[in-house]
């Protein structure tokens, strides 16, 4: 028992010793300082030598210089990186051995401590974002990218969208972004696989999706097609008129109809349309006519004021008989040339009677007709003379005497003249001041023609609309530079069309044409004629005779100052005709109104011989 409690109390004293000596021996002595790394080999020294050296064995259970470290890397440059951090890691975790570079960031023990110097990955050197494992070396380390990343770390983002050498591939668009990338397909386009794109098929998708239009698939989207003359509106739905007078689709007039427009040009200013229906150009002449003027021939026919006759008012010296003398020619076979009176119920008229002369005259006791002499409207002129004697009045024809009537009565005969006259010989040349438009023609030759162009009016019973419509026109219509159509019109439909090269030729070209309720006939002498398509011309007949009930206006050579749009054509005829509606010939002379321009009453007489030509416009 007394052993016991010896050996108890001296082991507390061993103890307690032993903290006094260490207290004492805090830090190592010199010498032992220096052996701090010197190895003690174990008892089988013999075969540990021989083993290939083993980082845990020398370096954690036991301490290890760096000859020794050397053997366990085989290798100076692992060594080098290891040895530096094996003596940090021992004065961090053995004790009596202080090392500045131990602090937070040291591990808690000396085995990781040592293992993590080792460990070429540990701290992670490549990027985080980019590497996919770390593979340690000698010294070194090799950091294995993730797709869609490169460097040495792992640390360069490829752009798939721009690098040639690893292409994204996409049909459309591409967009980056960090270690990927992404295809993405234009409005229109759908994908499949994530990089090639196909159309979608909007059509056949959402068949309604255009409304009242029709729908065109096309790449990436799709139209809604109108008809011609309509644009789609995309916030309606639905198809509207395109103005195209808005977009100057004419050089002259137009005008914008649901789906089209209508180009016109005024016929009045010596246009027409062309025949792309969108320019003018100048109406051709079909018949040169020889209309130059004389200055020395003075044209009385400006002095019409809507009649058919000038006034002539003389100042005669007293005891003065009447004469008068003028040159006349004319393609009428029947008119007033000069007619005198002395009273109301005492005259005297110069006129011809199928081409020939004729004086007539009456006093308060008889009438008296005489006629007689060649035919003398044959275009040529010729002088006559009226001559008042003391009981007659003498009729001349080139000098010569044709007729001769005993005055009416006594009293002084006051003229009125229809024709041309020489400028100055009854004194009227003073008035004109040479003027242009007051000069005549100075062409004498057989078959001239006096050209003018205008229009007469007339009453005919048809009956029409309104003012500013044309139920029936007939018009000639240049084609080319040579030829010319005749051409039959029911509002702004042509109808009918003769095709005749008489048109522009100088010879007379006979027509006839016939409309009634249900058809239109066109007859002529030289001709090829073609109707308009049966269902539209029933329709336009219809449409006329709804018109045609009553009385209205009829003008012959053209059309009133009515718009450029109211009828096809708006130029003025210049030629002649002679004209018969209903079996009655319109008579110029008895027009409600006409044109001064107009000259002539019918057009020349046909030459047998065929050496004078006609000229016809």
């Amino acid at each position: 028992m007394l052993r016991k409690e010896w050996s108890l109390g001296e082991l507390v004293g061993c103890l307690i010793l032993l903290v006094a000596v260490c207290d004492a021996h805090r830090f190592l002595t010199q010498s032992t300082a220096s052996q701090f790394l010197s190895r003690r080999r174990r008892a089988n020294s013999l075969f540990e030598e021989s083993k290939k050296g083993n980082l845990e064995r020398e370096c954690i259970e036991e301490l290890c210089n760096k000859e020794e470290a050397r053997e366990i890397f085989e290798n100076y440059p692992e060594t080098e990186h290891f040895y530096p951090k094996y003596v940090a890691c021992l004065g961090s975790h053995r004790v009596g051995i202080q090392n500045p570079l131990s602090g937070d960031g040291v591990p808690s023990d000396l085995r990781t401590c040592v293992r993590q110097i080792s460990d070429q990955c540990e701290p992670l050197p490549c990027y985080k974002e980019g590497y996919m494992r770390c593979i340690d070396g000698q010294a070194s380390f090799t950091c294995v990218c993730k797709p869609g990343w490169r460097g040495a770390r792992c640390e360069e983002d490829i752009d798939e969208c721009s690098d040639l050498e690893v292409p994204a591939g996409c049909d459309q668009k591409c967009f980056n972004f960090p270690g990927s990338f992404r295809c993405m397909c234009e409005d229109g386009y759908f994908s499949r696989d994530r990089i090639h794109c196909t159309d979608i098929n909007e059509c056949l998708l959402y068949p309604s999706i255009c409304g009242p239009a029709t729908c065109f698939n096309t790449l990436g989207m799709y139209e809604c097609q109108c008809p011609p003359g309509y644009k789609y509106n995309f916030t309606a739905r639905a198809c509207q008129d395109v103005d195209e007078c808005k977009q100057d689709a004419c050089e002259g007039e137009c005008v914008n109809t649901m789906g089209s427009f209508s180009c016109h040009c005024d016929g009045r200013q010596g246009l027409k349309l062309v025949d792309d229906g969108r320019f003018c150009e100048e109406i051709p002449v079909c018949v040169y006519l020889h209309d130059i003027k004389d200055a020395e021939m003075l044209y009385l026919g400006e002095q019409f004021a809507g009649l058919s006759v000038i006034y002539l008012r003389f100042r005669l010296p007293e005891n003065t008989k009447f004469a008068a003398e003028f040159d006349f020619r004319t393609f009428d076979p029947e008119g007033v040339i000069l007619y005198a009176e002395s009273s109301p119920d005492s005259w005297f008229m110069l006129g011809l009677r199928a081409g020939r002369i004729e004086v007539q005259f009456k006093n308060q006791h008889s009438v008296k007709v005489t006629s007689g002499g060649k035919v003398i409207n044959d275009g040529e002129w010729h002088v006559i003379s009226v001559d008042e004697l003391e009981r007659s009045i003498s009729v001349k024809i080139s000098k010569e005497a044709r007729h001769q009537a005993d005055q009416p009565q006594a009293g002084r005969l006051h003229p009125r003249v229809e024709s041309y006259e020489p400028g100055g010989r009854q004194g009227s040349k003073r008035s004109s001041r040479r003027r242009r438009a007051s000069t005549a023609s100075s062409t004498w030759s057989p078959g001239s023609y006096f050209p003018g162009e205008g229009l007469a009016r007339f009453h005919v019973n048809y009956s029409v609309a309104d003012n500013d419509t044309v139920p029936l026109s007939v018009s000639v219509l240049t084609r080319g530079q040579e030829e010319a159509d005749l051409q039959v019109f029911i509002g702004e439909v042509p109808v009918a069309t003769l095709q005749s090269v008489m048109l522009c030729y100088p010879e007379r070209l006979f027509l006839e044409l016939s409309v009634s309720e249900t058809s239109v006939q066109i007859t002529a002498n030289s001709s090829t004629i073609l109707y308009a398509d049966p269902d539209i011309l029933q329709s336009r007949l219809s449409a006329l005779n709804t018109s045609m009930q009553g009385a209205v206006e009829t003008f012959i050579g053209g059309v009133p100052e009515l718009p450029v749009t109211a009828t096809p054509v708006t130029a003025f005829y210049h030629g002649c005709m002679e004209i018969t509606i209903n079996g009655k010939r319109l008579d110029f002379d008895e027009a409600l109104s006409k044109h001064n321009s107009i000259k002539s009453h019918s057009c020349p007489p046909v030459s047998q011989t065929g050496d004078s030509p006609f000229p016809l416009q």
